[in-house]
């Protein structure tokens, strides 16, 4: 695909590439979509985007051909960004003698796992901030659900002491309550997982989005899990009240 930047467009229209996160929230745009720079000499100059790359180094950079930089800024010559490739075993070695070679000319060098780990810090902010979100939610709707639970249960008695004094056993009880609140929590999960996975599957489809699958069904599971303790927790505690007879009163 770089090789595209070299092709000449009779319109006068300079290929670029440049990131797709740059392209989609930095600029507002869209590949395929045209630019308009200044040249050195006070044109404009259109540059159309006919590429974006996964996440890389060079966020915030838009990049054509070096033909065609030169031709519209004919004085910047040389160079002032360079990649050094070399052996993973040899890296200090190649930093030791890059430092010593260019002392002079104001060297500075990053690697490119921190350079890529700097430009997320802002977004690695923000993933913190909603994962702890995300876990309070989880704790305020563990919550919500044992009181929902509890008051379904209690506004119940009368109907659970009932299927008691016909003769269902407790355990027969137990059974069939877990597995009426089981397919209304199940019923639930389904519906805010599907609804989620709807509202990002742009995300999920994109070829290069850092989605993991596997961390969704956990936190599913673990939801699942919760739910699960809850309901048989509260349906065994409001069914060892032996005076539940009392509830048929109100019949």
């Amino acid at each position: 695909p770089w090789s595209s930047l070299e092709k000449e467009d009779p319109n006068g229209v300079v290929p670029a590439i440049a990131d797709q996160t740059v392209i989609q929230w930095g600029l507002g745009k869209k590949v395929g979509d045209t630019l308009f720079y200044q040249s050195e000499a006070g044109d404009t100059i259109p540059i159309r985007l006919i590429g974006g790359l996964a996440p890389s180094i060079f966020q915030g950079n838009i990049i054509i051909s070096n033909k065609q930089f030169l031709k519209y800024y004919p004085s910047s010559s040389g160079s002032r960004l360079f990649l050094i490739d070399g052996a993973a075993e040899n890296k200090q070695a190649i930093a030791d003698e890059l430092n010593l070679a260019f002392r002079d000319y104001g060297w500075e060098q990053v690697e490119t796992a921190q350079r890529l780990a700097d430009f997320y810090s802002v977004t690695n902010t923000y993933l913190s901030i909603f994962l702890a979100l995300g876990a309070l939610a989880l704790i305020l709707g563990t919550l919500g659900l044992a009181i929902v639970l509890a008051r379904s249960i209690l506004e119940r008695k009368a109907e659970i002491a009932l299927l008691q004094a016909v003769g269902f056993e407790k355990k027969r009880l137990f059974t069939l309550l877990v597995r009426e609140y089981l397919w209304l929590l199940t019923g639930g999960i389904l519906i805010g997982l599907i609804t989620s996975v709807l509202a990002t599957l742009p995300a999920f489809l994109s070829s290069h989005s850092g989605v993991s699958v596997s961390m969704v069904l956990w936190i599913v599971l673990v939801i699942l899990i919760n739910g699960i303790i809850w309901i048989s927790v509260l349906t065994w505690m409001s069914l060892r009240k032996r005076r539940l007879i009392v509830s048929l009163r109100s019949e």
